[in-house]
């Protein structure tokens, strides 16, 4: 049909019978499809006879056609036929090059060449009612489609072989491989090896993850009512596999951020496991992948009674074990912490000197050595004189400077009120440093709750979705899916002699789960499903930059990621057209497309942006 498009109206006539060629390759609004058509047929095969008298066939030439519509009722569908028909001596006595050509020609659309061949019909027929009859009624459906008969064998051993598995067998198994295939699953998990020019085997490049894709997959899959689980660390394989016996899908592994495929053979050759505390030992993994494993549930079933016990949600019991394991926590706290106890705010006001002491020393240390010497400058010599004593001093070529040897004597002493503070209080600053670094770990790794890690690590919520318990009615948003697919039009105004329609604005929430740069469009996960929206190039690339600031050194600063990052909330506003919503407002509306939700209250209510880092306030 776009070909169609590029050709004049008036040749479109030219090159066939009044009713346009557009009928021949699809069936106008209210027309007869071929499939329709066939049907009909099927059920009473005279009709097809009494369509071919009222083209003026004689009993002699129906006869002839015969051979290559009647096995299908009137409606031949294959490239087969359809060259058979044009080689018949009786029919356009083809030759088989000739009718090769012409199946290439109508199977792939070649508009510029189909004038030439439905003359060459018309002109070979052995009769003008006989051609206009083949044109129309035997070529003319093939125009919409049509397929080789080798290629609908194939097929259709295909099509039985699917029937039977999903008829015969537990069903978990046939949607779970209609999830992998739609996830693309498959793309993902081909082999990771390829061949070089010279036929060398080398290792390919992993393949990006499409989030959106597989985000897609998994919300068609569970709107059906088939349940996917989080990722079992002793079940769970490379991909998405069938577990019949809890009649769900396990999450396949290689879906996960950060979990590539050597990790994944490495959890599978020291399976099973008994805990998380087992994996460690015998299976040390790097943080990124712990942290995705953790988030992606792959030892709820394991820990769900131990964190039964604590009170705890599994997930959350987990992330809390692993920290603790991998914080760095310290066993004693020496005067070698006393830089990071300054940093934490644990030294108090007593100590003051000390601190100020340690601070100065850091500072000769890094900037002031000279031989054997420390040499001051002017801030040295005001801190230095402000608490010690001068006549440890010495003047050369003029500049002020102390042995360092006489400066490490007076820094031990001043330093011996830290060491009895810290003696002293061992116990209480051992907790409350430890309890600083693992809270630092924890704001790193592990903000959130169990539905953000959730999105963050599998791309879906296993448990409710982050925006459930939002005030719609509060906000006007509405559910995509329960929008007409044809835009609302709220007035329209003339411009021009034209009506212009003014559509009706909406507003919808979800999560980014995917991006497409190139259509300037982005995948929301909403709470009852997976939505596209589509952004004019010019508002999209506003939102998806990364902003960032020059600093003094010359480095740049991220200020703030781009919006359409996996795992941000956003509120679009716009309107439903078929399966996509298109980001629209109106002067008159009051409001923008595009909303950043930062805060989601546990009252409902939300807390929102416009304005990205740089562009004010709002």
């Amino acid at each position: 049909s776009q070909a169609a498009k590029k050709i004049k109206p008036a040749s479109i006539l030219e090159m066939t019978d009044a009713n346009g060629l557009m009928r021949l390759m699809t069936a106008e609004k209210g027309e007869e499809t071929p499939m329709e058509k066939y049907i009909k047929y099927k059920n009473d095969l005279s009709l097809w006879y009494k369509e071919m008298d009222e083209y003026g066939l004689t009993k002699e030439e129906q006869k002839v056609l015969e051979p290559y519509f009647k096995s299908s009722y009137g409606v031949p569908p294959s490239q087969e036929q359809m060259m058979k028909m044009l080689m018949d001596e009786n029919i356009c006595h083809f030759t088989l090059a000739e009718a090769n050509t012409a199946r290439k020609i109508v199977g792939k659309k070649q508009m510029s060449k189909i004038p030439e061949l439905r003359q060459k019909v018309l002109d070979q027929a052995a009769s003008p009612c006989l051609g206009h009859y083949v044109w129309k009624c035997g070529i003319g459906p093939q125009m919409g489609y049509s397929f080789s008969v080798i290629h609908a064998l194939a097929y259709s051993f295909i099509g039985y072989q699917t029937m039977y598995i999903a008829t015969n067998w537990d069903p978990i198994y046939w949607n779970t491989a209609c999830l992998i295939v739609n996830s693309g699953s498959l793309e993902e998990d081909e082999s990771d090896f390829d061949e070089d020019d010279e036929g060398n085997v080398v290792e390919k490049k992993e393949r990006t993850t499409d989030y959106g894709k597989i985000a897609k997959a998994i919300g068609d899959i569970i709107s059906r009512g088939i349940r996917v689980s989080l990722v079992d660390i002793n079940k769970s394989n490379f991909s998405f596999q069938p577990d019949p016996d809890n009649n769900e899908i396990l999450f396949g592994m290689k879906a996960l951020s950060n979990v590539g495929g050597p990790i994944i053979e490495q959890i599978l050759a020291h399976r099973p496991y008994a805990g998380i505390a087992d994996f460690m030992a015998r299976c040390p993994l790097n943080k990124s992948a712990m942290f995705s494993l953790i988030k992606a549930g792959a030892f709820d079933r394991l820990e769900k009674n131990a964190a039964t016990e604590m009170g705890l949600e599994p997930r959350i019991y987990v992330m809390i074990y692993y920290i603790s394991k991998v914080c760095e926590a310290k066993k004693r706290i020496t005067l070698q912490n006393f830089n990071g106890l300054i940093q934490h705010d644990l030294v108090p006001e007593e100590l003051d000197l000390q601190k100020r002491t340690f601070n100065f020393t850091k500072y000769l240390k890094a900037n002031k050595k000279t031989g054997k010497y420390y040499v001051f400058d002017e801030v040295c010599e005001n801190f230095y004189n402000k608490y010690f004593d001068m006549e440890n001093l010495e003047v050369i070529n003029g500049l002020t400077c102390i042995l360092q040897t006489t400066w490490d004597k007076i820094y031990q002493g001043v330093m011996d009120g830290a060491r009895d503070w810290i003696k002293d209080h061992q116990a209480e600053i051992l907790e409350k440093y430890n309890t600083i670094l693992f809270k630092e770990c924890w704001d790193k790794y592990a903000t959130g709750n169990v539905s953000s890690y959730e999105m963050e690590a599998l791309c879906f919520y296993y448990h409710d979705h982050e925006l459930i318990n939002v005030k719609t009615n509060k906000y006007g948003i509405v559910d995509f899916f329960d929008l007409s697919s044809d835009p609302d039009v709220d007035y329209y105004f003339k411009r021009n002699g034209h009506d212009i329609p003014i559509y009706k604005i909406n507003k919808i929430i979800g999560t980014v789960i995917g991006k497409n740069d190139a259509r300037s469009s982005i995948t929301l996960l909403t709470t009852s499903g997976v939505v596209t929206v589509k952004f004019t190039k010019e508002y999209f690339a506003m939102y998806n930059r990364q902003i960032s600031e020059k600093q003094e050194d010359g480095t740049k600063k991220v200020m703030e990621k781009g919006w359409f990052t996996r795992g941000t909330k956003l509120l679009v506003a716009g309107f439903r057209r078929d399966d996509t919503f298109v980001a629209k407002t109106y002067k008159n509306n009051g409001f923008h497309q595009l909303y950043k939700i930062t805060e989601v209250k546990n009252n409902g209510d939300i807390e929102i942006i416009h304005d990205r880092a740089g562009m004010g306030d709002e």
